[in-house]
Parts: C-alpha cells; sequence; structure tokens
C-alpha cells in the first residue's frame, strides 16, 4: 500500500516508540495506587513524560489524555464552566472544538463568535482583534488546519492574547512533530500522540501554561487525598482521574524524544514533497487544488467532475492508495471554501513517502480524468 492519510493517523512506528510501550506492557502495574517497587517505578515513567513534553512546549502541567478531542474539551468546557463569557473560535477549527463550544452557546453558558479570515488564507490577530468583546475569556486557534495544512498565525494571535489578558487554546493535532510551538504566549494545548509523534492511537495531552486551571470534567481516584470526598484542587490529579495509560505515556515519550532528534531532516523532506506534489496538481487543469506547501504535509484537492470520495475510492481499490475523502470532521473550512457537498481529497505525507509514490498518485489521477472523458 502507498500510505497517503497520515493526517488521519500515522503508519509508520520508529522503534523507540515501539520498544518504549512493549517495555512497559511487560512490567506494568497501576502507577501512583500502591507503595511496591514496580508501582512506583510506572509511576516515574510518567514523570518522565510529563517533563518532556513540558520542556518540549514550554508547559508548567502536563495533563495526559486519550486523545486530543477529550484534551480540548478538558480545556473548553472546564473554562467555559468557571469563566461563561465570550468566546471566539475561528471557522477552520475541528469538530472537536466545534462542537463543544456550539452546545456551550445553545445552553446559554457563553456568547461566540466563529472568525474567517481577511486574507481568505489564514487567520491572523487582526482578525481576532476585530472580534474581541469586553467580556471575551478565551479565544481557540489551531496551529494547523487539518484540511489544507495552512498555519494560522498562532505567535501573534498569542501575544494579542496576553496583552489583552483572554485565555488562547491551540489545538495543535496537525503540527505537532511538524511544527515549533512554545507556550510562552500560549494557555492551553491539545495534541495526540499518534500523528506527528508516530505512537500508537490512544494517548493526548492538554498542556497548560496558565495559573487559570478547567474545572474537571471526570471525578474520580487519583492515588491522592483518597479521604477527601471531593476532587483535588491542582493538576495534574484535579484533572486525571482514574488509571492512566501508561505503557501508551511511555511511547509518547519516545515519540517526543525521536522528533526532536530528527526535526530538521523530518522537516526538509515533508516540505519538500508537498512543494514536488503542489506544483504537479497545478499543472493538471482536471484538479482544483486547496494547499500550498507546508510542512505538516498535507495536501487537499478535488479532481473535477468526481465527488472526493468517488476519487479516494478509486485511488484505494484501483491502486491500493490511502487518501481521505469527504469533510474531515472541519464543516466551516469546507463551507469556506465551498466544498461542504463535494468534499475534499486530502493526501497527509510524512518523511517516509517518495517522489516515486507521488508520481505513482499522479498517473491513477490522469487515468481517473480520462475515464471520465472517455464516457462522455
Amino acid at each position: 500500500m502507498i500510505y497517503f492519510d497520515n493526517g488521519a493517523t500515522s503508519h509508520y512506528k520508529p522503534f523507540s516508540v515501539i520498544w518504549a510501550f512493549l517495555k512497559n506492557v511487560r512490567a506494568s502495574a497501576n502507577p501512583g495506587r500502591s507503595g511496591h517497587k514496580l508501582s512506583l517505578k510506572n509511576a516515574f515513567e510518567i514523570y518522565k513524560c510529563r517533563e518532556t513534553v513540558a520542556k518540549h512546549f514550554g508547559a508548567e502541567q502536563v495533563i495526559f489524555t486519550k486523545n486530543c478531542t477529550e484534551a480540548l474539551n478538558i480545556a473548553i468546557l472546564g473554562i467555559a464552566r468557571k469563566m461563561g463569557g465570550h468566546i471566539i473560535c475561528s471557522c477552520f477549527e475541528h469538530n472537536s472544538v466545534l462542537r463543544p463550544l456550539h452546545e456551550l452557546q445553545k445552553a446559554g453558558t457563553i456568547s461566540l463568535t466563529v472568525v474567517s479570515p481577511e486574507n481568505g488564507k489564514f487567520i491572523t490577530s487582526r482578525d481576532i482583534e476585530k472580534n474581541l468583546k469586553s467580556d471575551t475569556t478565551l479565544v481557540c486557534v489551531g496551529a494547523v488546519s487539518n484540511v489544507t495544512g495552512t498555519q494560522n498565525d498562532i505567535e501573534n494571535i498569542g501575544k494579542l492574547c496576553k496583552k489583552r489578558s483572554v485565555l488562547f487554546l491551540v489545538d495543535d493535532a496537525q503540527g505537532v512533530g511538524h511544527i515549533k510551538v512554545n507556550m510562552e504566549n500560549i494557555d492551553f494545548l491539545a495534541f495526540s500522540g499518534h500523528k506527528g509523534f508516530l505512537t500508537p492511537q490512544g494517548i493526548g495531552a492538554l498542556c497548560i501554561a496558565s495559573q487559570t486551571l478547567p474545572l474537571p470534567l471526570v471525578y474520580g481516584g487519583t492515588g491522592t487525598e483518597s479521604d477527601n470526598l471531593y476532587q483535588p484542587l491542582y493538576p495534574p490529579e484535579s484533572l486525571e482521574s482514574g488509571t492512566l495509560a501508561t505503557s501508551l505515556i511511555c511511547s509518547l515519550r519516545a515519540g517526543v524524544l525521536y522528533a526532536e532528534k530528527n526535526f530538521e531532516r523530518h522537516y526538509e523532506k515533508t516540505l519538500e514533497l508537498t512543494q514536488y506534489l503542489t506544483k504537479k496538481l497545478k499543472e493538471l487543469d482536471f484538479i482544483t487544488l486547496y494547499s500550498s506547501p507546508n510542512p505538516s504535509g498535507v495536501v487537499s484537492f478535488n479532481v473535477k467532475g468526481y465527488d472526493s470520495t468517488e476519487t479516494s475510492d478509486f485511488l484505494s481499490s484501483r491502486y491500493n492508495i490511502a487518501t481521505r475523502g469527504g469533510l474531515h470532521c472541519a464543516p466551516l473550512t469546507h463551507k469556506h471554501f465551498n466544498t461542504l457537498s463535494q468534499g475534499m481529497v486530502r493526501v497527509s505525507l510524512n518523511f517516509k513517502n517518495t517522489h516515486h509514490q507521488i508520481n505513482i498518485l499522479l498517473k491513477a489521477l490522469k487515468e481517473l480524468n480520462n475515464k471520465k472523458n472517455n464516457s462522455m
């Protein structure tokens, strides 16, 4: 198979990540729940990963979750329940941001403004500043669009939010491992491990660099203050109830270290591959291209006359090429690009892909277009 679906989940897993997971599975114990050596060893492994992730992003606290969606929900629902007020998000957000926000708006907990880019391409600090209100409490903007791979200007948005004393949440699901993000002007950052950090599925985190903490969504055992009938007040225990996925957390630490060690090489390779693919797609008059070259590897397009799912199904059945068609869980992004009915074909590359694989994709697309022409 030619795997071009890394934006959904990474196919390649480094040996160091696999070994970190398996090594801990073999030494499994419940961390922080008992006093024996194996339990303490597992608790220390979790501490090491917290330390590694916090250092990578410049975070003060790291809350482990099962995925990026859970991390985003903890931040959004936890802050909204605590502060209410007005929240801003962008039209490029994933449903993991849009759905909790719209549920909060529907319940009357918050008022909501969805911002579109003035430049038509990416969200800037000006787009946010024009929509700030006296009761704005939170701004939510993704680092990288999961649909097009476009980067929003989170650096200057963060500076604006800090200046105006507004909390700033970044969805970094599509950015980790591909771009460097520091939380100097970011209060909350959510990510999952299975994309850019190349871990198995099932592990994510919410990084916190703010004194304002979300209220917990889940209440239960934390291994601390067990005589207290109320949830602990401070993280990580206040936001982590129940047994943690220790083996996956170990794999996450290995994934972060692997990404750091190879960042420059992987960045350059992925960017060059998207440059090559976008250049070749622009040469085809039957292609509508929505992406520009980017280090996250995301290139989205459509074949004229075909629904995106038809194109993706053809590539899979005829050429064994894995892509993604449809709406990519980001309906307002598709509304912005006028592709709500057609969707987009998303090719998401990483450093393991090759020019030869891209050439096979281009050959397949030409065959699909010829198929349409011959049937007319």
